[in-house]
């Protein structure tokens, strides 16, 4: 069940920006988020998020777990799934998820960091969900 104004996105992928601040030639990974009318989001993350992300949209598997895959085995493990991760906030005071979990218990919600949410999101299979006044205000189009 989403929640009112959330509307569906696709994680495009990961690339590549210049990094701010830091020494010429520097990169850093931006995340990129679309929905159907075409509206994009692009969401700067951590480096270890980034590959994360990556990894899972490129069904790579890893000898041993990463921590995204840990937290879906340990939520599995505790009988809970990811219903949905929901983006939120505004660039100027950053981004952040909400981890929306069901459980036997009923719903519960986590605030997390975006790139931890949707790297866990593409592990347990769950919905992707950006607020519609953040898509609004990112004004960024797919090309």
């Amino acid at each position: 069940m989403t929640g009112p104004g959330e509307v569906r996105v696709e994680v495009v992928g990961i690339y590549e920006r210049p990094a701010t601040g830091g020494e010429e030639g520097m990169r850093a990974p931006l995340l990129v988020l679309r929905d159907e009318a075409e509206r994009e989001l692009h969401l700067p993350i951590g480096s270890c998020e980034a590959v994360a992300i990556h990894l899972a949209l490129s069904h790579q598997l890893v000898p041993r777990p990463l921590t995204h895959d840990l937290a879906v085995r340990l939520l599995e493990k505790l009988s809970a799934t990811v219903g949905r991760v929901v983006i939120g906030g505004h660039p100027w005071d950053g981004y952040q998820a909400a981890l929306h979990l069901d459980t036997p218990e009923g719903e519960v919600t986590l605030p997390a960091q975006p790139g931890d949410a949707i790297a866990i999101a593409l592990r347990a299979d769950a919905p992707v969900y950006v607020m519609g006044e953040v898509l609004s205000e990112s004004g960024a189009q797919g090309s």
